[in-house]
């Protein structure tokens, strides 16, 4: 999601199955302006950013933030927010299917995507967006890497709904550490399924890399703040990052320093 290119380079945004770009009409919110990880102008773009950051003296680490597509399906607390029921891959928030997307799989396939009778049950076509995706994720590493920086990134909570929801697919990436979402509010779920969330992405990690569970601090009090730490590094996360800072407390603090100095 990097939006600030739509005049310059409107064909480097990602199209939906309706044939909207997201420079021209963003799903759900005005900022979703997301660009298609195909089109190579696009990756070259990101590279040269990932080479300024790495610029900056001092710099460890480099985050990646909204590495996928617009949301196919919102985690399913926030469809009341928009109006919507989300209950299949409707055409209108589905990605990318922009002409370099559609050309590219049809050379490795032989199919264009929209002919497909039922797009999102293509499972080639499904595996061509995760690793599309993938793709663009070793390239940043690679860059970052060559330049002496670490990189991490923010996912969805766990593999199985990061692939549906947003097409991550992120047990495969190529990267220092992962932090996965795990905002248990988000998918209408109590405080018990952040473990749960986070023993799914170690299992599938197999100890490869880092995981550090992402808690949602305004839908925790103090106390459950402490509980959510607990359960995560029970189930086997290296550790925790907090989402959002503005919104800890000194209390919040004092819950969670015997649950850190424990681990």
């Amino acid at each position: 999601m990097r939006g600030g290119m739509e005049r310059e380079h409107p064909e480097w945004y990602a199209v939906s199955r309706t044939g909207v770009s997201t420079a021209e009409k963003p799903p759900y919110v005005d900022y979703y302006k997301f660009l298609c990880p195909a089109r190579e102008p696009v990756q070259r773009h990101l590279r040269a950013h990932i080479r300024e950051l790495a610029g900056i003296e001092g710099l460890g680490s480099i985050h990646l933030d909204y590495i996928r597509y617009p949301d196919v399906i919102l985690p399913i607390a926030l469809w009341p927010k928009y109006g919507l029921v989300q209950d299949r891959e409707y055409p209108e928030f589905d990605f990318c299917y922009c002409s370099a997307c559609r050309e590219r799989f049809a050379r490795q396939t032989g199919i264009d995507p929209l002919r497909l009778e039922d797009p999102p049950a293509n499972e080639a076509w499904v595996q061509y967006r995760y690793d599309s995706i993938t793709h663009v994720v070793s390239l940043l590493y690679d860059e970052a890497r060559a330049h002496g920086r670490a990189l991490t990134a923010a996912v969805f909570p766990t593999p199985a709904i990061a692939r549906r929801l947003v097409r991550q697919d992120w047990t495969r990436w190529k990267v220092d550490a992962v932090f996965p979402m795990v905002y248990h509010s988000f998918y209408k779920e109590d405080v018990a399924w952040i473990g749960r969330a986070t023993r799914e992405g170690v299992a599938a990690l197999g100890g490869r890399i880092p995981l550090y569970s992402g808690l949602y601090v305004p839908d925790l009090p103090p106390r459950e703040l402490a509980r959510a730490a607990a359960l995560a590094l029970d189930a086997g996360a290296n550790g925790v990052s907090l989402f959002e800072g503005r919104t800890l407390t000194q209390e919040h603090w004092r819950a969670l320093t015997s649950v850190i100095k424990r681990s």
